[in-house]
């Protein structure tokens, strides 16, 4: 085997193993670190689009849903968001928006997961970290909600349904969100460590200095052979 100064060339394809494994950027971190990344800049669309159709239907910043509907002596109910959307013509775009918003998180989730359990963590915990990054810039964006305890409208699928914002923020997302990485977390898919592969490579198989049995060679009857035809 040759030599480059005191390192074979098995000692240096065994030391690249182990670096790769070591850096590899497929590490559970490294992927839950790019999809809070993916969930928090999807907050931001999501907060940007709330933002618009506010502006467009003339509502105050800062002031939640109960309050809106409180000033115009009215009482909020579960289609009084949906007919102002409604009479807005802004309901059918609304609906689609929110449904857009769902395939992405899911398609994603779907397709970049490598297992079943994996692909469900994914969308969960994208999922929750987008809904909390989005009251983030809420709050950063128009001053909304001003506490935890303003009403704000969660979705309009499948039907329209409203509450507190401690609800999602403080139950319902953080326990999402851990069910996520607990799914994430799957053994089955984490990368083999350093160690591992590395005693892998440098041991030898047990069969290594173990001759293999040969089989003895078929012997097929030969067929008799004709005597020389006598010449004449």
């Amino acid at each position: 085997m040759c030599r480059c100064g005191h390192y074979t060339f098995r000692s240096i394809v065994i030391d690249f193993e182990v670096q790769s494994y070591s850096q590899d950027p497929n590490t559970f971190p490294w992927r839950l670190f790019w999809w809070t990344v993916y969930a928090a800049a999807f907050g931001v669309t999501e907060a940007a689009l709330v933002v618009y159709v506010r502006k467009l239907l003339g509502y105050p910043p800062g002031m939640d849903y109960a309050e809106i509907w409180a000033a115009r002596g009215e009482s909020l109910s579960y289609n009084a968001m949906s007919r102002e959307l409604y009479d807005r013509g802004l309901y059918p775009v609304e609906i689609a928006r929110e449904a857009g918003t769902m395939i992405l998180l899911f398609g994603a989730a779907m397709a970049a997961g490598r297992t079943a359990r994996e692909r469900w963590g994914i969308f969960w915990y994208t999922f929750a970290f987008w809904d909390l990054t989005y009251y983030l810039y809420l709050v950063w964006f128009i001053g909304f909600p001003r506490s935890l305890a303003s009403v704000d409208v969660y979705f309009l699928i499948p039907i329209t349904w409203y509450g507190p914002v401690w609800f999602p923020v403080c139950v319902v997302m953080p326990a999402l969100a851990a069910l996520g990485v607990y799914l994430m977390r799957t053994p089955s898919i984490t990368a083999p460590s350093a160690q591992g592969s590395a005693g892998a490579a440098a041991e030898p198989p047990e069969s290594a200095g173990v001759p293999e049995p040969r089989e003895s060679p078929v012997l097929e009857p030969v067929g008799a052979v004709e005597p020389p035809m006598p010449v004449s």
